[in-house]
């Protein structure tokens, strides 16, 4: 058999440069084995990689913007959404809609329910309004 269960951190990176030659190279002709190899790769981040806790849905796209190196702004033309709604979501103050969801889900390639979690909004604070007598 060409390619087994990856049982430790050398062959992981040997398949993912495989998986990159392959995918470089000629990716129509070697689709079924970087298929394969991502299958193979992921099952093994799944096993071994600590996964941060459980985030809610603003932290994990506040961690996201992090670590892609991204601005609100640019996040908001890309999933074409307004600049306003992504900092209204950061902000606690707008819940993810549906298409969002899925929208964001897609942008960084993750499943749907990352996203599609409770959390709490922030409540709008009021402002006192002084009545003339």
């Amino acid at each position: 058999m060409k390619y087994t269960k990856i049982k430790d951190m050398d062959q992981y990176n040997e398949y993912c440069e495989i998986h990159e030659e392959l995918t470089f190279k000629n990716y129509k002709a070697n689709l079924d084995e970087i298929e394969l190899l991502e299958i193979l790769i992921d099952e093994y981040e799944d096993r071994t990689i600590e996964h941060p806790k459980e985030m809610n849905p603003v932290e994990l796209l506040e961690y996201l913007l992090k670590e892609n190196n991204m601005t609100k702004s640019q996040l908001a033309k890309e999933i074409k959404v307004s600049r306003q709604l992504i900092t209204d979501i950061l902000n606690y103050r707008r819940n993810l809609s549906k298409s969002t969801v899925i929208k964001l889900a897609d942008r960084f390639n993750m499943k749907h329910v990352a996203f599609n979690r409770h959390y709490k909004l922030k409540k709008a604070k009021l402002k006192s309004v002084k009545q003339s007598v």
